[in-house]
């Protein structure tokens, strides 16, 4: 009887932890910033660095006047049990600079669909060893050492 009773609080342990909700913030805390702060046209990249810290994500490529970009992103994600995350709201300050550093300007990105994390791998060419190489591989490397100490 005991057994069972046992058994059965830990399927209803399982199955109320299973159904519990998760709330995941990742990237930067805009609520807790006052982007407005920022001088448009007298504020540089160096003095918007020292009062908000370093952005998420930084523009790769400059546009053909130089002018470049840094993106502070804010991504609240919400687990459901198992499922999967689901984005629940995600906010983008933009922080555009002229190519003398200086901000251009300064605007929350209106752009509908959510940055998302691609959970693909690149492909590596070349050499696979396998799980004896992986295991054993260094071992040849460290016994070279240790022979030669002995000279």
């Amino acid at each position: 009887m005991s057994k069972i009773f046992c058994f059965f609080n830990l399927l209803v342990l399982f199955v109320v932890s299973a159904c519990e909700t998760v709330v995941v913030n990742r990237g930067y805390t805009i609520e807790s910033a006052d982007f407005s702060k920022i001088a448009v046209g007298k504020d540089t990249a160096e003095a918007v660095f020292m009062k908000f810290g370093s952005p998420t994500l930084r523009s790769s490529v400059v546009a053909h006047n130089g002018d470049y970009s840094w993106y502070y992103v804010s991504k609240r994600m919400e687990k459901n049990g198992f499922l999967d995350p689901k984005i629940v709201d995600q906010r983008t300050i933009v922080v555009t600079f002229r190519s003398d550093n200086v901000v251009r300007s300064v605007r929350e990105s209106t752009y509908e669909k959510p940055i998302s994390v691609v959970n693909e791998k690149t492909k590596t060419e070349g050499k696979t060893a396998g799980i004896v190489g992986e295991t054993f591989g260094g071992l040849g490397k460290y016994m070279k050492r240790y022979l030669d100490k002995d000279k």
